[in-house]
C-alpha cells in the first residue's frame, strides 16, 4: 500500500481534523453515486477503496499511539503493522454517523 498520508493528500503532521476533512472530500469525489453509468466507475470504486484503507490505517496508527509517522520497509510492506484490506466502506459509514 502507498503511504496513506499521500493517498489522502495530507502531510504526516496533519491534525485529525485535517485528515478527516481530506477523507470526506475524497469520499465525495469518488463515491459510486458520482459515477453511475460512467465508464470510470470501476476506477472510482478502486480509488474509494484505497482512500478508505488509507484513512483506516492512519486512524489505527494514531489510536495505537503511533503518532503521525508512517514506516515502510524496503520490500514495500509496513513495518510493525498488521493490516487487513477487508475494511470496505466502514470508515465512511462511521464518519457519516457522527454528523
Amino acid at each position: 500500500m502507498k503511504n496513506p498520508y499521500e493517498v489522502l493528500g495530507v502531510k504526516e503532521t496533519a491534525s485529525d481534523a485535517e485528515i478527516k476533512r481530506a477523507y470526506r472530500e475524497l469520499v465525495k469525489k469518488y463515491h459510486p453515486d458520482q459515477y453511475r453509468d460512467n465508464p470510470l466507475s470501476k476506477l472510482a470504486e478502486e480509488k474509494l477503496r484505497e482512500v478508505n484503507e488509507a484513512y483506516d490505517e492512519i486512524m489505527r496508527q494514531r489510536a495505537a499511539g503511533g503518532g503521525s509517522g508512517y514506516r515502510q520497509t524496503d520490500s514495500g510492506s509496513r513495518s510493525g503493522q498488521s493490516y487487513s484490506s477487508n475494511t470496505g466502506g466502514n470508515a465512511f459509514y462511521e464518519i457519516r454517523q457522527k454528523n
